[in-house]
């Protein structure tokens, strides 16, 4: 089910993009500001860790998507930029149905992503905006956690080095009230996590792509 919401998911932001592409003038005003939330289905690598999860017996379920849910404030510094600062919640899980009698087993890779970005209008109206974005900064509370019913594991959490860059566009509903999708590309690398100050010597890894859909409310500023 997870799967195919994703696609849905992915399959409407492309909608909204498409939408973007086709606008014109600007309606973004300088020393406006917006507040934003949105939902997204993300796709990861985890290339250290599903290995390690596809070699046991029964092989278990890779860590290969998650949802991502969040928010941010942004500010236009001129009809054409924006700056804003995102945080964004990140889990990538999987569950294998009791696969040692323990209960069902769930993986689950996560952090909170808190980047600054910069926005550049490429094509904007009076109905719609489309925009490219990229930023970074660190992600919280990274970390690995297992759990059955016989255990529950965490490894410590870290904070890393987060970038992201992608596409948004914006569907203007009434003046002050936007429907938003993005999609966009990350690195998210937690390299070499601790489990009780003991290295696992293997790499977590968030790094992949999200599609997402949201909201935003905008304020202030002046034609």
């Amino acid at each position: 089910m997870q799967a195919r919401f994703g696609i849905a998911l992915a399959s409407a932001v492309a909608v909204v993009l498409v939408l973007g592409v086709s606008a014109g003038k600007s309606y973004a005003a300088k020393g406006e500001c917006s507040i934003g939330g949105n939902f997204a289905a993300g796709i990861y690598s985890n290339k250290d860790l599903n290995d390690i999860l596809k070699a046991n017996t029964p092989p278990r379920k890779e860590v290969k998507s998650g949802w991502e849910y969040g928010g941010s404030f942004r500010y236009n510094v001129s009809n054409k930029l924006a700056l804003d600062v995102e945080a964004n919640a990140i889990k990538g899980s999987a569950t294998t149905s009791d696969p040692a009698g323990d209960g069902d087993e769930k993986w689950r890779v996560q952090g909170i992503a808190v980047p600054v970005n910069l926005y550049y209008a490429l094509s904007t109206n009076d109905s719609y905006a489309f925009n490219i974005f990229a930023g970074a900064g660190p992600m919280l509370g990274s970390k690995l956690h297992a759990s059955d019913n016989s255990d529950d594991v965490k490894t410590d959490s870290k904070t890393v080095f987060y970038g992201q860059g992608g596409l948004e566009g914006q569907v203007l509903v009434s003046p002050k009230f936007a429907i938003t999708a993005r999609a966009l590309g990350r690195i998210a690398k937690i390299k070499d996590p601790e489990l009780s100050g003991t290295p696992l010597g293997i790499d977590l890894d968030l790094s992949g792509a999200a599609f997402g859909l949201g909201l935003r409310l905008m304020f202030g500023g002046g034609k």
